[in-house]
């Protein structure tokens, strides 16, 4: 990986600021983990992650915040009958410790890095990141790094971003096509949909890897 610019480090310091400024002043699980609406939103517009899940195995949750997604995950896929094995890591220390209080079982599963660069002590079957983790200029690189590092071979790579519910509010469309200029060959595509607005407000790309490689390269 390519050393760290001036503006790469601003912009990973501001967002750490943000996030930590607004996640840890949450009053609920759920505003901690960066989601202010309730607990069957949160299912609804989350859940849309394990649509490539198929079989038992492990799940790295990128940006984990305060593990709750790690929580969900295991739960929901537990409902459908495939056992998943939480793990999660995010840039901010005071997060993670939040998330280490929260899920004590889970503590040593907890990490702390930059996803852009991090290498991991093991590889994981499903890995969810979104792309904005990295600054604009490096996002091709996060999702290659991981691609080389982080997913396990046969695994898969689920990049999600969120959209808002509001009509004028920021759209998630756009991740199949930043990915494809980017090169990178498109397995699946899978969204969740606002009822009352018939937009996209969840969108869950995956790219699956083959011995080590994206399948298509």
């Amino acid at each position: 990986m390519a050393l760290l610019t001036a503006a790469d480090i601003a912009y990973l310091d501001e967002e750490l600021a943000s996030h930590e400024s607004r996640y840890l002043t949450g009053i609920n699980a759920r505003e901690q983990s960066g989601f202010g609406r309730n607990e069957a939103d949160w299912r609804r517009y989350r859940e849309i992650v394990l649509a490539p899940v198929e079989t038992d195995g492990t799940f790295l949750d990128i940006g984990c915040a305060n593990g709750l997604l790690m929580e969900s995950v295991a739960a929901w896929s537990a409902e459908r009958g495939i056992k998943l094995e939480p793990f999660g890591i995010d840039i901010s220390a005071r997060l993670a410790t939040l998330a280490r209080q929260r899920l004590p079982h889970w503590r040593n599963r907890i990490f702390v890095g930059n996803a852009l660069g991090w290498r991991p002590p093991r590889t994981f079957d499903y890995v969810r990141t979104e792309i904005v983790y990295a600054p604009p200029a490096r996002r091709r690189d996060l999702v290659a790094h991981l691609l080389a590092h982080v997913v396990a071979p046969g695994g898969r790579l689920i990049v999600v971003s969120y959209g808002s519910s509001r009509p004028d509010g920021v759209r998630a469309e756009t991740l199949v096509e930043e990915l494809r200029g980017w090169d990178f060959p498109i397995t699946r595509v899978d969204d969740t949909v606002s009822v009352a607005h018939g937009f996209i407000v969840t969108r869950a790309v995956t790219i699956a890897v083959n011995e080590g490689r994206p399948t298509g390269w």
